[in-house]
């Protein structure tokens, strides 16, 4: 399998801060650390996502209308580098000790190069899902390792729902459709229903979903009281392994797109997982609209309810984990 770098994000610091990241742990670059200039030279080869061709082609014109040298877009550069490298501080320092890498004068290390932690181990799980699309090569290596992002999310949400709660994954191709809440959608739709205790079913709609998908929902913690009355307590999630999409899918999961299956007597709490480190370099959210309806859970707090629960060992001996590490570290050989 072949790491692409492909398209960057120059001017979104905390994507260009996972190709940074990535270039290191895949061994593409062939050595353990990353100097500031190395960053430059990908900067020099124009290769620009089309989410910054925008920017870049105003600069551009800016820079032409005054008549700027190529030393002042050598300054611009400057600034993008910068950037990204308080961005790489940023998470050196909050998210330690998950961070398999050390950042000191300009430059990216790995922290250890021959053998990572078990937090390390599941922080390079979430990277290579933040930027799937850099993997190429293997038949439908992307799939699955979104699948393992659901998977290890299921782990996360556990960390918010009370203990006595059934945490399942919802999702059309888990083990949770096929064992527990059936294949067919509209048999599902029921089956959680039920398990919400709503008021009641609309049978018609459940119908009207047809018999494929998940209905905008990727996982669902379930407190049930079984003593019959209405309404049990439950958490709804949606996971978006995606490097700039998720945003678009953070209300699929919310009470309101259920409503017209199932008469309910309040809204669940809805959750949205996302691997991608939504930060800026103080800290706060990107874009708070990201954020908005949901709770929304990026690496950082992905990690920390895994800490919470000190489940690292359990994570690291799951199949699905131990498949992705296989993958990835084919990456990482082919590159050397």
């Amino acid at each position: 399998m072949d790491f692409i770098t492909g398209d960057l994000a120059p001017n979104t610091p905390h994507l260009f801060a996972d190709l940074a990241e990535l270039l290191l742990i895949t061994g593409y670059i062939g050595r353990s650390t990353l100097h500031k200039n190395h960053l430059a030279d990908l900067l020099a080869d124009d290769a620009i996502d089309f989410d910054d061709l925008d920017i870049e082609d105003d600069a551009k014109a800016d820079a032409e209308q005054k008549g700027q040298s190529s030393s002042e877009k050598n300054q611009r550069q400057e600034k993008q580098l910068e950037d990204v490298f308080k961005h790489l501080s940023y998470r050196a320092h909050a998210l330690n000790p998950y961070y398999p890498f050390v950042v000191a004068n300009n430059t990216l290390s790995l922290s250890e190069p021959t053998a990572l932690s078990p937090r390390q181990r599941v922080y390079r799980l979430l990277l290579a899902c933040s930027r799937l699309r850099s993997f190429e090569g293997a038949k439908g290596i992307r799939q699955h390792w979104a699948k393992a992002f659901t998977q290890l999310s299921q782990y996360a949400l556990a960390g918010l729902a009370p203990k006595q709660a059934d945490v399942r994954i919802f999702d059309a191709n888990s083990e949770d459709r096929s064992g527990y809440y059936g294949t067919d959608l509209r048999k599902a739709l029921n089956k959680l229903g039920q398990d919400l205790a709503v008021l009641t079913i609309n049978g018609e709609e459940c119908q009207n979903a047809g018999s494929s998908g998940d209905a905008g929902l990727d996982l669902v913690a379930v407190v049930n009281f079984d003593d019959g009355a209405a309404t049990s307590y439950a958490l709804l999630g949606q996971c978006g392994a995606q490097e700039t999409g998720w945003p678009q899918k953070t209300l699929a999961a919310h009470s309101f797109r259920l409503r017209n299956y199932f008469q309910m007597l309040f809204d669940y709490p809805s959750v949205m997982f996302t691997p991608v480190c939504y930060r800026t370099a103080t800290g706060e959210w990107t874009d708070n609209q990201a954020a908005t309806g949901i709770l929304l859970l990026d690496r950082g707090r992905i990690l920390s309810l895994l800490d919470a629960q000190d489940c690292w060992q359990a994570i690291i001996e799951e199949p699905w984990f131990l498949a992705f590490e296989n993958g990835f570290l084919g990456v990482s050989n082919s590159n050397l």
